[in-house]
């Protein structure tokens, strides 16, 4: 399982798991994936505007350890299925 990384202006948005690099720039060029980071907010500003570019990048270690335990959380919490990504 491979963990991505979204990155806008050089920051870390939204780490994620993808197959290929190909289905990562996929994600991130999906609408409600884009939508989503137009309705969350940090500091009260959208983490994304719309119009800037999203890059996306392989996770750091401690950005796919960190991933890794936030998803295994939700696991244990019900929140997800193991098959989920």
């Amino acid at each position: 399982m491979t963990v991505y990384v979204a990155e806008i202006k050089g920051r870390s948005i939204a780490a994620f798991h993808a197959n290929t690099g190909s289905d990562a720039e996929r994600v991130v060029r999906d609408r409600v994936f884009r939508d989503d980071l137009m309705v969350l907010a940090t500091r009260g500003l959208p983490l994304w505007d719309g119009v800037t570019d999203i890059k996306v990048r392989l996770a750091r270690p401690d950005e796919e350890a960190k991933w890794r335990a936030s998803r295994a959380k939700a696991i244990r919490q019900g929140n997800i299925e193991e098959n989920d990504i």
